[in-house]
């Protein structure tokens, strides 16, 4: 008898490492991300995890997007008070359909 397997959690976690092989590649440097919702978001790949990438970007005044920093608060100025007008927003990979590097030019 075979042992069942599921093919959702065999497909997530390929495309984790899939995931993190493109944000090793890319690490540093401007990239473009498209969620599952058809929205985009553009900024500086800062950092990754086993669930979430971090991304470097303007910070909005009226986002829907949670913060990194947690709260926005004059709390949250002192976790990274170096960045400035940026803000370090967390993107989870399961809500990611793709990204990429960003070319805001043609060649």
């Amino acid at each position: 008898m075979q042992p069942y397997i599921n093919q959702n959690a065999l497909d997530a976690e390929r495309d984790r490492k899939d995931f993190h092989k493109k944000c090793k590649q890319h690490l540093y440097q401007i990239i473009q991300v498209e969620l599952n919702d058809g929205s985009i978001y553009q900024g500086i790949l800062h950092s990754y995890d086993r669930d979430k990438m971090y991304i470097l970007m303007p910070r909005m005044e009226h986002s829907h997007m949670s913060m990194h920093t947690m709260e926005e608060s004059s709390e949250s100025r002192q976790f990274f008070p170096f960045f400035g007008p940026f803000g370090l927003f967390g993107f989870p990979f399961i809500g990611v359909r793709r990204f990429g590097p960003f070319f805001p030019f043609f060649i």
